[in-house]
């Protein structure tokens, strides 16, 4: 593969996966040379087996759209011979390639034995920040036309101009971006990878470059967008609603009463234990809405991400009057840490993490907040750990830059890993830790931790409670893990 090659742009409509006894109904190439479209070639191809009624409602062709047109067997040697001398390029090469070779395989000729690409990955990573990567709605970002999608020569036309705007894109990277991704992309589906020597980058512009793994500099952002990143964050997404949670007297009770106790700035922090089925989290978030009443900032530390998910989901359907009080704070786990990120670069890992890499790369050309939360699809929030620390950075902070404009909600709920990342930071943001981390207990204990926050930690008694929950006063925080470790 060369700057001379040939790309067909390739695109099937079948009746089936290949592997469930699928056959081809429509066959579309569009045919690139010198980052041109110079031809496109379709055909109807009569599959032998009646097209499933899905099929039809999902491409239009219809039984009668192929009843007289040739079979594959028919039309086999002249579509090897269209594709063997060019480089073979689908929107989601998996799934074509293979499909095409098995029906040649059937019929007994020889599988194309030709380099191929990846546009699912190329754009996911020359587009990091692209909502969605499916080719009609990719292609509607773009402001490439497609009529008709699922109709294989509509698609095709519709991927070789994406294949032609993802080449324009990557010679528009700086010069040291690109050789980082030649540096990286060996894993990349087929020969992908040959795709970026092609280009020739664009020279560095900003004054100064300090990352060793040749991003571009740092850009700096105005507060306006700063604000507009981080108040865009998604905050749940979850199609399950939960069922409205109802209060009972005695979490009004106890809301209550921790108000008078919170007064106390004498007593530093609260052990609770509660009995089976009392509400905590009903009871606590009653708590922290009353206290928000009278200015006062709570922070609820969950012991994971899925535990934050559901509390905060539950604050919005409970409390809807004011729900507004209630978010997920940013913490130094939605922002990259580009000491982190450059270490990752010196290790080869999984296709999976490779990938991530080189759309991070890519987006470090584009941002200007370093937040994660960016790269919004087909980026596991799990992903995040890999290339953010809990450590400043020595060369530039992200989450720093951003926490410099960014207002912290009145109510927190966060989880606990969040937390030890950003501790210090929330130490300065809240009055109030309530912690319900279940068996992230021993976690605690192996942190040292360094606030002075009032706190109010929650147990479920394992033993037998006369009342709905009991409780312990300590001098601080340290004194109460030290109680219950005993």
């Amino acid at each position: 593969m060369d700057e001379n090659s040939t790309f067909a742009i390739v695109d099937l409509e079948t009746t089936a996966p290949f592997k469930e006894d699928g056959h081809i109904i429509q066959i579309g190439i569009s045919f690139v040379k010198k980052w041109k479209i110079i031809n496109n070639f379709q055909t109807m191809v009569n599959p032998g087996v009646k097209i499933p009624n899905q099929i039809v409602d999902l491409t239009g062709i219809k039984n009668e759209d192929v009843q007289d047109a040739p079979y594959f067997e028919d039309l086999a040697a002249m579509i090897h011979d269209q594709l063997s001398e060019a480089v073979f390029v689908a929107h989601n090469v998996r799934y074509d390639f293979p499909y095409l070779n098995g029906e040649f395989t059937r019929i007994k000729m020889h599988r194309l034995r030709v380099e191929y690409v990846d546009t699912v990955q190329l754009a996911q990573i020359i587009f990091p920040t692209i909502p969605s990567y499916k080719l009609d709605e990719l292609v509607q970002h773009l402001g490439i036309k497609l009529p008709r999608h699922h109709r294989a020569d509509q698609d095709a036309h519709a991927t070789a101009q994406l294949f032609l705007k993802i080449h324009e894109q990557i010679d528009q990277l700086p010069v040291q971006t690109l050789a980082t991704l030649l540096d990286h992309s060996a894993s990349l589906l087929g020969n992908t990878e040959k795709i970026f020597s092609f280009a020739k980058g664009q020279a560095q512009t900003a004054h100064h470059d300090p990352f060793a793994f040749k991003t571009p500099t740092v850009l700096p952002a105005t507060k306006k967008q700063l604000l507009d990143w981080i108040s865009d964050k998604k905050q749940f997404s979850n199609k399950k609603v939960l069922p409205s949670p109802i209060l009972r007297p005695r979490q009004e009770t106890f809301a209550n009463i921790f108000q008078s106790k919170i007064a106390n700035k004498k007593i530093n922090a609260y052990s609770v234990f509660s009995r089976p089925r009392f509400g905590k989290s009903n009871a606590y978030l009653l708590l922290a809405d009353q206290l928000a009443e009278k200015s006062a900032r709570v922070l609820i530390i969950e012991e994971n991400v899925q535990r934050r998910k559901l509390l905060f989901q539950k604050s919005q359907v409970m409390l809807a009057a004011h729900k507004d009080r209630f978010a997920i704070p940013i913490t130094r786990k939605d922002f990259v840490d580009l000491n982190k990120f450059n270490e990752s670069l010196s290790i080869e890992e999984s296709p999976t993490r490779q990938l991530a890499k080189l759309r991070i790369l890519t987006w470090l050309a584009e941002t200007k907040t370093g937040y994660l939360h960016e790269l919004v699809n087909g980026f596991p929030e799990q992903l995040f750990s890999l290339f953010t620390d809990q450590d400043p950075a020595t060369d530039f902070d992200y989450y720093k830059q951003a926490v410099k404009v960014y207002n912290f909600p009145a109510i927190g709920i966060t989880d606990l890993d969040s937390f030890f990342v950003t501790e210090r930071e929330f130490s300065k943001n809240y009055d109030l830790f309530i912690f319900d981390v279940g068996k992230g207990f021993s976690d605690l204990l192996d942190h040292d931790l360094n606030f002075s926050n009032q706190s109010i930690f929650f147990t479920q008694a394992e033993e037998y409670l006369k009342n709905w929950y009991s409780m312990r006063s300590f001098s601080n925080f340290e004194s109460l893990l030290a109680s219950l470790n005993n």
